[in-house]
Order: structure tokens, then sequence, then C-alpha cells
């Protein structure tokens, strides 16, 4: 508790606090906000460019299994592959022929296999007896395959990857390959003989992966039934039976670990083959491309917290210390010390703050001196006059008490126009009040217009209409007299024998509208326009005091405007509608601006 009433009253330890709230901790804040979004970003980042080389890649592979299967589709309908399969050898002339089919055939073969690196050997059985290589000769146990494929009768079998014995380069190579009977093309329950299309694994996986994997981004085939990973040497790592629990449970998007390191990786899995497209990115990877992020928001923070102390330091120098000197003299010049004095070290605001207080102190001895009784007299001079003042109630006191003697000798009319003077009189002072309920401008205006009626007799009427629900909204005192006035002034000849006012208090969406409408010679309204925005005073001085009022109390938005009518004039009112005196209470305990009081809720 000590300690916190001693930062109260230190302002030397409230600037270490403002210090630390508005700079160190913020700096902080927000250095490891930023920090953590970029790091956020930068994976997501990663995360979508290996989604999308792992589509480019799962395209690429498919492209390769329809082109294949393409090609067992193509040797249905290809007359020379039914003839190599189905064609009798017996005569010389069908050798000659089966020959000729067999060297274009392998022209087939040779094409595929010198533009596609993947294509690694073709074999074709015709009921015929007639056998076709091309390319590598291999020798493995497919039997198993080829039984399957007879069983399914014509549809596509695709192997699971297994070992060759490649007898021109004398290595064990890895193989996936195509399986299919050939069925008659006018009868397809009868097979007519065997295709097998082998793809090499590894160059497969080299035409697959190419441009899309580098040592940041790796990728490999899973294979379900061989229970292997196809890739390079460094994805060896991975570990089967985890990558195939983590694809199973996780789908295509997972987290691993192996060799200590996390990895982020999804996978693709592609059916005509059966086996799954998974591509991985390191952590670390991801950590290292942030390495460089980091180190420039860590001098960036440290740079403001460094830019924070020299502005601190600063402040305590030309803020602090000579706010805490003038503290110190004050106290002598409370115990009565009039010799107190602040060094002036600068003409900013601080040393005009002790310029001030050097001069307040040397002004004090000289009132004490010689002002200060006089001061006192004076004070007296004016309480006196204050006293001596008429009450500006005695006067209507007085038409009151007229009033009542009319009525006693009486005289009802006259009684009648000193009750409306006196109430002009009343709402007038209305004890000083600018704002008054309308019902009460409404009443100042009635008795204006009854006085007026007394001097023109049955050549004036009017008329005055209000919503039901206004009668208590709260608006500027005296902004009706002068519109009521204009009209007598200057919109009604004197030989005119029908003078009608009307004026009509409605609610315009969130806006009161008062209209006060003449049957006058009518109005200009670019003049009248012309005159309410002239800085010089003119005879419609009084409208242009009401408009200046109406803008600086509520904003531009309100005010006079002229309405154009045929053979008449109005004038209408724009102000906000304030429904109550609790609600102009509000507003200005609120300190609303009044240019905001049109989203106040009419509800």
């Amino acid at each position: 508790m000590q300690l916190i009433q001693h930062i109260k009253n230190s302002l030397r330890w409230k600037s270490v606090i403002i210090f630390l709230l508005l700079v160190t901790i913020p700096s902080g804040l927000i250095g490891s906000i930023v920090l953590y979004q970029s790091n956020k970003i930068l994976k997501e980042q990663i995360i979508t460019t290996t989604h999308r080389n792992l589509n480019n890649m799962e395209s690429q592979l498919n492209n390769v299994v329809a082109e294949v299967e393409d090609i067992s589709r193509y040797m249905i309908y290809s007359q020379e592959f039914r003839d190599f399969m189905t064609a009798p050898a017996v005569t010389g002339e069908d050798y000659n022929h089966l020959n000729q089919v067999r060297r274009n055939i392998n022209g087939f073969f040779v094409f595929h296999q010198s533009e596609k690196e993947y294509f690694h050997s073709f074999q074709i059985e015709g009921q015929n007896q007639q056998v076709l290589s091309a390319g590598d000769t291999v020798i493995g146990n497919e039997a198993k395959w080829m039984q399957q494929a007879k069983d399914m009768e014509g549809k596509i079998l695709w192997s699971p990857p297994y070992q060759v014995h490649n007898q021109q380069t004398n290595q064990e190579e890895k193989v996936i390959t195509l399986y299919r009977m050939i069925n008659n093309l006018y009868d397809i329950r009868q097979p007519i003989g065997m295709v097998r299309i082998r793809l090499d694994l590894q160059a497969l996986y080299q035409h697959v992966t190419d441009g899309f994997t580098n040592t940041q981004h790796q990728a490999f085939f899973v294979h379900n039934q061989a229970q292997d990973i196809t890739g390079t040497a460094s994805e060896q790592g991975f570990n089967y039976q985890t990558l195939i629990e983590k694809i199973h449970t996780e789908g295509d998007s997972f987290q691993l670990e192996s060799d200590s390191e996390v990895y982020y990786g999804v996978s693709r899995y592609i059916e005509p083959i059966d086996m799954h497209l998974v591509s991985v990115v390191s952590e670390k990877y991801i950590l290292s491309e942030m390495r460089d992020i980091r180190s420039t928001f860590g001098y960036m923070i440290l740079i403001a917290v460094f830019m924070g102390l020299m502005t601190f330091a600063g402040f305590v120098f030309f803020v602090v210390r000579p706010i805490l000197e003038l503290t110190r003299e004050t106290k002598r010049l409370e115990l009565g010390d009039f010799k107190a004095q602040v060094k002036i070290r600068s003409k900013d605001e601080v040393g005009q703050l002790g310029y001030r207080f050097n001069s307040m102190v040397e002004q004090i001895q000289r009132l004490i001196d010689s002002k200060y009784k006089l001061e006192i007299q004076h004070k007296h001079s004016e309480l006196k006059a204050l006293q001596s003042q008429i009450n500006p109630h005695f006067l209507y006191n007085t038409l009151d008490m007229i009033r009542w003697t009319a009525r006693l000798e009486q005289a009802p009319e006259t009684s009648k126009s000193i009750e409306d003077l006196s109430t002009l009189f009343r709402i007038t002072l209305s004890q000083g009040k600018v704002w008054i309920p309308l019902k009460d401008e409404i009443k100042y205006v009635q008795s204006y217009m009854e006085l007026q009626k007394k001097r023109l007799g049955d050549t004036f009427h009017y008329a005055i209409f209000m919503e039901a629900g206004l009668a208590d909204s709260m608006v500027l005192k005296l902004m009706l007299e002068p519109l009521v006035e204009n009209s007598f002034k200057h919109g009604f000849k004197q030989s005119q024998e029908n003078k009608n006012i009307t004026i009509r208090c409605y609610l315009k969406e969130d806006m009161m509208v008062i209209d006060c409408l003449d049957n006058g010679i009518g109005i200009d309204s670019n003049k009248v326009e012309q005159l309410l925005h002239t800085a010089e005073e003119q005879d419609s001085y009084a409208l242009k005091n009401v408009h200046a009022r109406l803008i600086n109390a509520f904003g531009p938005a309100y005010g006079i405007e002229i309405i154009d009518v045929p053979e008449a004039a109005c004038v209408r009112l724009n102000l906000p509608w304030i429904k109550n005196e609790q609600m102009l209470s509000d507003l200005i305990e609120g300190d609303d601006k009044w240019n905001d009081i049109k989203n106040v809720d009419r509800g």
C-alpha cells in the first residue's frame, strides 16, 4: 500500500508506469501478435502450396493411368492388333502379313517408350500363339496377376509394385503392370489375347513429381498391397505403417514425426492403382522461413523500446524535472515565502508555466500590498448595484394587476389583450431559459397573433395545427414569432382584406418540421437564401437570426427552408425532435453533437 501511495504521489514514478504501459508492453504485445500471425499466415501459405503441388502431381499420375488404359482400349478396336492375336500362321502369305503387323505394332510401342521414360516394357499374347515383346526383356513371377486378369474377363487389372529381373542390365527393377484380356470386338465374351504394359515405378515417380518437389517439399507413393514407399533416398526414412495409419485416421491432411522432426502432410488416393500420393513439408523449414521475419521484428521492437527510452529521458529532463522544481517552489509559497522562484530554462509551455509562476508570486505580493482592499471595496459596490436593480418580474406582475383591474371594470377585451401581452413577457423571460416546450412557443406566437387580430379585426385569421405527441418537445425559444412577424411586415399588402396565417407542426421521419404559411404576395426564395447567408444586416435580420441560432445549435442540416407554393409563402423550420426535457438534459450532459440528434430513436 505504501508503494502504491508513493507512486500516486510521484510524477517520476507515474512517468515510468506510463512508459511501461504505453511503450514497452504494447511494443512487446504487438510484436508477439504480429509474429504469431505472420507464422500462421506463412504456415498456411506453405501448406496451401503443398496442396497445390499435390493436386498437380495427382493430375499427372491420373493422366498416365488414363493414357495406359486408353492404349489397352485401342487394342480392342485396332484391326492390326486383332489380326496379330487372331490371324492363323499357316501359309507363307499368313506369315508375311503377321510379320508386317508385328513391325507396325512394335513401332507403336517403341514410339510410346521413346516418348515416355516410364514405359518399361510391353507384351502381347494372342490366341493364335503369337507373342510380341517390346522394351526391356524381363523375368518375373506374373502368373497370379495373369490368372486374375483372365478371371476378370476383359476388365483392367493394375498390379501392386513388384520386382522383375532386367536381363539386359542384369538388375532388379520395380514395376507396376496393367493386365487385360482383349476380347473379340464382335463377341465381347470371346477372349482373343492378353496384354501386359509395365511401367517403371521409379521413372513414373520422377515424371509425376518433376518440378513439384525439392528439399523442403517431398513427395512419395504409398502402396496399400505392397506395403512399401516409393520416393527418393531421403524419403525412405518415413515408416510405412506410421504413414498409412495417419492417412486412415486423420484423412487428407495430417501431422507426423520422423527422426524427431515434425512434418505436415497431405495425401490423395489414386483408386485405379490402389495407392496414395503423399506430399510432406518439414516444420523446421517453415520455422527457418520465419527466422528473418522474427529477426526483423526483434530489431523493430528493440528500436521502438530504445526510442521510447530516449523519449522518456527527454520527457523527464524537459518536462518532469521543471514540474518537480515548480512543485517544490509552490510549497515554499504555501509556507509564506514570497521569494520562491523557478529557474526558466526554455520558452516552451513548461518554461511559460515557470515564467507565469514567477509573475504570479510577484503579482500576489503586489496585491497584498496595494490592491486587495481596493478589490473588496469594488466588489461591495457591485453588490449594492445589483441589489438596486429592478426585478424583471415586476413588469409582468404589474401587467397582471392591470389585467385584473380591467376585468373588475368590465373591460374583457382590454383584459384579454393585457393577458396576451403578459404572456409574451413571461415566455420571453422564461427565467432565462433558452429551451422551452413547443406548447409554450405556440402559446407565445398565439398571444402575438391575438394582439394583431385586435389591431386588424376580421381582416386577419389564423390557424394552428400540431401533431399529437409534440406538445412537450423541446425547442429554442422565440423561433416562430419572427416568422409570423415577417408575414405581417413583408407578406401582406396594406389593402389586403383577407389575411391568413397557418402554422403546422408535424414529424417527418426523424425530424420535426414547423411550417408558417401566409396568403400574402409570396416570397422570392433565392433572395431570402442570399439574405440568410450574408454577413450584412438586412430587413430579414430576424429570419437570419433564427436561421443562425438553429445552425449553431443543431448543425448545417437544420435551419430555415423556403418552400415554393403557388400564390403564397411558406417558411419551414427543420429541427431535430427532442421529445422532452429529460432527453434534452441527457443530450446536454452527454455532450452529444447536435448534428447527431437525427440518429436518436423515435421509439
